[in-house]
């Protein structure tokens, strides 16, 4: 399981519930999420250059229910990263559970580079 300092950072997200697609079957606290058009409230595992909608706040026992803390207006997240990301830089995933800066293609915007030694912190507008 990916360590976590703490998801939303300085000012956290809104946390909805959200099912896991019918294929993801190792979700975790810390897994960055995007949201899919497969069902009703459903969520997968975001990849290398997906643009992640929140990050796994909890799982029940089943792996069938998470509660996604998601990336929502005037939050500001800290998350792990790869790379060199650059203040003001958006962001995508970089795996399951890193994100790197990229320049346009993303969301947020980096506000700063490891003020966590390893982390960034976005804001999202």
């Amino acid at each position: 399981m990916p360590t976590r300092i703490k998801a939303g950072g300085p000012i956290e997200g809104r946390v909805a519930t959200f099912v896991p697609k019918s294929t993801w079957t190792d979700a975790a606290i810390g897994d960055l999420v995007k949201i899919t058009t497969g069902a009703a409230y459903e969520v997968t595992e975001c990849a290398d250059s997906d643009v992640p909608d929140g990050i796994v706040a909890s799982v029940n026992l089943q792996k069938d229910v998470l509660a996604v803390e998601l990336f929502s207006s005037g939050s500001i997240a800290r998350l792990p990263y790869s790379g060199s990301p650059a203040l003001g830089n958006q962001i995508q995933a970089s795996a399951a559970t890193t994100v790197k800066g990229v320049a346009s293609g993303g969301t947020g915007k980096i506000v700063a580079v490891a003020a966590v030694t390893g982390y960034v912190d976005v804001f999202f507008a």
